[in-house]
Parts: C-alpha cells; structure tokens; sequence
C-alpha cells in the first residue's frame, strides 16, 4: 500500500484574528492532487481535525467539501481519529455515511481496528482521562501520572495483540494523537492531559510497524525512530513554527516482508526500533508548499527600518524590538516602518533585563494569551508554587470546557 499521514489540521483556527481558511483550502487542493499523482491508496488523519470542539460553519463546509472530493477520487480509503481540540461527538456524528464512501472516522476510544487490505491499522484517537481511569479520593499526581500512564500503554498492547489476530503477516500501524517522551513542542500545543501527565515513552509502539501520531505541531521522528513520526500540521499554527518545514509523511510498503524477520517465540518485538519492518516499509516526508509565510523578526530601534526591509512582501510578521527604555508608540513605528508591504501581528519589546519588571512587557495584548499562559504568568508573578495549584486550574479548566462542548451540542440536537 502506499499510505500518507497528516495530522493536526485545526481547522477554524486564527492567528491574532486573522483567518487561516485560506491556507487550509490551498492545502487541501495539494493534497487530493498529491493523492492522486502519488497514486495513494489510504489517508491518515491523526486527530485534531478543528480546532475547537464547535468550530465555525466554514471550517466544517470546508472539512465536508474536502471529504467529498476524497470520495470522488473513488481510490483512496481514509481513516480519521479526533484529536485533543476535537469533539468527539461532533466528529462521529456523520460516520456511518462517511463509511459508506470507505472514510472511517473514531472519535472515541474503544474497539479501533480497521483492515485496509493491505495494512491493519489500530485507530486510536485522543484517549481521554476518564476514558483511561476513575477519579479516587485522595489521589496524587504520582498517582495519576502513574495511572494514566500504565492504562495509555495498556490500551495499545491490547490493540497490538488484536493487530496482529487479524493482520496475518500485514503491516501493522498505530495511530495516536498524544505527548510521547523526546519529542519537540511549539507554543501553539495545549497541554493535553492536567499537568501533561499524558506523556509517554516511545516504548509503547513496540511491535507496530508504523505509528502515524499527532498533537505535536513540528514534522519530526521519535526518539531516533523511522518508524514513529509526528507529521506536523499542514500550515504553522503560530510564530513559533515559522521556521519549520511543513510535510505530510508517505509510506509504502510494497516491498514489506514480515516473514524473513525472526521474531522471539513468544511474539514480541526484539528490535528496538519500534516495529518489525523498518527496513521495507519506505517512509518520506512531503514537503507542502507554503501560501503564507510566517516570520519572526528581531530588530533594533535605531535601524528598524534597514531591519523590517528583510521581510518578504506578503508575510504575516512577529517583530521584537530591543528598547533601551519603554517607548508608549512602539506599536505604531512598526507598523509605519512595514510600509503595507507585509502585515505586523505581534510587536513586543526586548527590554534590558533590570528594565522587565513585570511579564505584561513581553505580551502585546490580552487575546494573545490563553487562560492557562495566564494562570502560569499569575503563578510566577507571586512567586507561588504551581504544579499543584496549576494541576487544580486544569482540571477546573477542562471540566468547564467540557460543560461547554455538551450545552453546545444539546443545543444543536
């Protein structure tokens, strides 16, 4: 099969309350060609489809529309699992139609199996916490972390060992939309279980031939490992991945060949790579072209002209100006230097360390942040202890946004 795997798409997602629908249309016109010239005959999607659990009406018309043109190519099988940002509901609302056109969607743990033909995949969406254990008085992070922890790994032993009944010597992919051990974060990624207590190591997909994740936004291999990727998002999320290479990740695995790899008797993996055949599933990132191009800029008061005329024509620009002292018109200089060449979104100032008194100086305005960046900047600003406090605003914070999604669905219904 030849098979490629995406992730993080977030769509109906802003940057300082610019719209990026754009960007997502324009990727996903290169991807049904690349489908098709590829001549590809499975989609991975790693979860997080939106990029909140009720995204606007156009993102989901865009989401539909590109399904629809998936099904007209009338070749490609596709397989979708939600993501931390998805509504599990939201996503399974539509998916005994979408399977009748050979796009199968999970947006719930549970029995995730499905035969490609030539690959079984373990289809393993976001896993929740209380998909992953019962709140108990009493219980401490260690505890929790340890909890967590021990029922992530053994959700995906389980779908190893049922894999494998009915691969029958196929290839066997995982798929997991999560935080594994090693792997390089960007600013635009929410902490995914109270405290990342989610993370794990790359040990879990021990035996997979293949795992296809998401969450982590930078295209990047696990711990070393061929066969354990993060494909990235489609488009950068935020300035911090201005510089980062946008891909989605193609395997083949003609030439895959289970049989002349001695596995131990008792049928687990004795390589350390993570899967059985590295050596003949063939994996290659695809580079996305770019439609927009993000970029960071770093400029000196005196020379912020001769600095922003660097900046490509077009961009959406970061500016970080290094100021001797507060100047109350920052803002306005840079945009005037900008001249309607390229757009500033963010101007933030680089003070001498003895002139940054407070955290506020490094945000140009209140929407940039996230209530928890807030809730931590508070933290800090008092000089307070966190993880336990900032362990209770999650959870409070989830449970809230819980809340939400389901009055907003019973709304719907």
């Amino acid at each position: 099969m030849r098979i490629i795997h995406t992730a993080d798409w977030h769509l109906g997602a802003r940057l300082v309350e610019r719209d990026r629908l754009p960007e997502h249309a324009a990727f996903f016109d290169w991807l049904i060609e690349t489908l098709y010239s590829e001549k590809i005959d499975a989609l991975l999607v790693s979860g997080d489809v939106f990029d909140a659990a009720n995204p606007p009406q156009e993102a989901v018309a865009l989401y539909f529309d590109f399904l629809k043109r998936l099904a007209d190519l009338k070749t490609v099988k596709a397989i979708i699992t939600g993501g931390n940002h998805d509504s599990a509901s939201h996503l399974n609302a539509p998916r005994e139609l979408l399977r009748r056109f050979d796009v199968h969607v999970f947006g719930h743990a549970g029995d995730n199996l499905v035969d490609l033909g030539g690959a079984v995949v373990a289809a393993v969406p976001f896993l929740r916490e209380r998909d992953l254990r019962q709140s108990g008085a009493g219980d401490t992070l260690g505890t929790v972390h340890e909890q967590v922890r021990v029922a992530i790994r053994d959700h995906y032993a389980t779908q190893l060992t049922a894999a494998r009944l009915l691969a029958k010597g196929r290839p066997i992919i995982a798929m997991g939309h999560l935080t594994v051990l090693g792997a390089t974060t960007s600013e635009s990624e929410r902490n995914i279980h109270i405290g990342n207590l989610g993370s794990i190591g790359a040990d879990v997909f021990t035996g997979f031939d293949y795992t296809a994740l998401g969450h982590l936004h930078r295209p990047q291999r696990v711990a070393g490992q061929q066969t354990i990727r993060y494909s990235g998002s489609p488009i950068p999320l935020s300035f911090s991945e201005a510089s980062d290479a946008k891909s989605v990740v193609l395997l083949d695995t003609q030439n895959y060949s289970p049989a002349s790899i001695p596995l131990p008797s008792d049928g687990s993996n004795s390589e350390g790579n993570g899967g059985r055949g590295m050596d003949q599933i063939v994996i290659r990132p695809v580079s996305i072209p770019t439609t927009r191009v993000l970029i960071r800029v770093k400029a000196d008061r005196a020379t912020l002209a001769a600095d922003l005329a660097q900046v490509p024509a077009g961009a959406w620009a970061e500016v970080t100006v290094k100021l001797d002292s507060p100047e109350p018109l920052l803002d306005r200089q840079v945009r005037d230097a900008a001249a309607g060449r390229f757009e500033v979104l963010k101007v933030l100032a680089d003070f001498p360390v003895h002139e940054t008194s407070s955290w506020q100086l490094k945000a140009s305005t209140l929407h940039d942040l996230q209530p928890r960046d807030v809730f931590r900047e508070l933290l800090k600003e008092n000089q307070l202890q966190g993880e336990d406090l900032y362990a209770v605003f999650e959870e409070l914070l989830a449970s809230m946004e819980a809340k939400n999604t389901d009055q907003t669905l019973q709304g719907v219904v």
